[in-house]
């Protein structure tokens, strides 16, 4: 069997101020929380599937999105409302895969990172598998026989409990679950991240952080451990530790474009907007697939007050996501900032 070493990322601190069109001031005001699901698509012992894959979003059973990954194996449904989904994948050439992925209420906009790595379908079969529930970032499958030479089975046990739980998104359960894991073998840090996360999505905050920091504490090769202990300082407004962690994570994972675009909105919160810029644009560069870093980085230019990088970065975005949610309130911005560039116009 194989389970997921989930590191996941909730309520990422981004000022994605376009998710509702409303200018003030410098930029534009959220007033709800959206969220997207993104992701890696690729196949074993290779990259990216030498085809586009197309990707299925559902809710309640029902579809809601479809999407066809990009040359890079890349994919992203946006503007979601919180709710729990799942992220299908049922290619005739490859096994088929089906993820839970959970966009948390927040009073900031949260991403979920889903990656796939498919199995080709004459490929032999994996023994009997649990579903695995990845809704996070740099996704781990550890082989259950590892985690037997490692920890003892009544903690094997109450770990499998609190994936079932987490599944059927009973978080109280899967907290009690994983709990019971980590009191039984304290360098249980796959049980120790899951329970951060867990915690993280409930908003208590302090326990998240105890519990990553286990996380890290028993792995800490891993940069996904890191970024979620940068995430979830900023949350906390404790900046300078966010900036330690993220550092560290950036330093396993100099290429993480999750690590880059905390770094982005990391920068905005000290105010260091031309830092905040190469960043965004660097994660941009890495996952063009991800909308966050380029309606952040709209954000970040208004505020500069480079209104015509701006304008450029938003025809950009309506012409590579023509049939995303934001186009329509892209549009309007760009009508609003084209408009008062005209002789005459008024000032907004």
């Amino acid at each position: 069997m194989r389970y997921a070493a989930e590191f996941r990322i909730f309520s990422l601190p981004t000022l994605l101020l376009l998710a509702c069109l409303g200018l003030s001031g410098n930029g534009l005001a959220q007033q709800q929380t959206l969220g997207s699901i993104v992701g890696h698509v690729r196949v074993t012992r290779g990259g990216a599937p030498p085809e586009r894959i197309l990707v299925t979003l559902e809710f309640r059973g029902a579809t809601v999105q479809t999407v066809y990954t990009d040359s890079q194996g890349t994919y992203g449904f946006h503007t979601l409302p919180p709710n729990p989904y799942f992220v299908v994948i049922n290619d005739d050439n490859y096994q088929p895969e089906r993820r839970e992925a959970e966009i948390v209420p927040s009073s900031l906009s949260p991403m979920v990172f889903v990656d796939f790595t498919l199995v080709p379908r004459n490929a032999q079969p994996e023994k009997a598998s649990v579903p695995d529930k990845s809704n996070g970032a740099n996704v781990n499958l550890t082989d259950v026989r590892e985690y037997a030479a490692k920890f003892p089975k009544p903690a094997l046990k109450e770990f499998k409990k609190g994936i079932s739980a987490d599944q059927d998104g009973n978080k109280d359960d899967a907290i009690k679950h994983y709990q019971k894991a980590v009191q039984i073998a304290p360098d249980f840090y796959e049980a120790h991240n899951n329970l951060g996360s867990d915690y993280l999505s409930k908003s208590d905050f302090p326990s998240a952080r105890k519990e990553f920091s286990e996380a890290v504490r028993g792995n800490q090769s891993d940069s996904a451990g890191y970024f979620n202990l940068s995430n979830v300082c900023m949350l906390m407004g404790e900046l300078p530790e966010a900036k330690n962690y993220l550092d560290e994570g950036m330093r396993r994972d100099p290429e993480s474009p999750l690590g880059h675009f905390l770094l982005g909105s990391l920068d905005i919160k000290t105010g260091k907007l031309t830092e905040a810029e190469q960043a965004l644009r660097k994660a941009i560069l890495l996952s063009p697939a991800m909308v966050q870093p380029r309606l952040q980085l709209v954000n970040v230019l208004l505020q500069s007050g480079k209104k015509e990088s701006a304008v450029a970065q938003l025809h950009d975005f309506v012409a590579t996501f023509p049939d995303s949610p934001f186009s329509p309130q892209a549009k309007q911005l760009l009508k609003r900032l084209e408009g008062s560039a005209k002789p005459g116009a008024q000032p907004n």
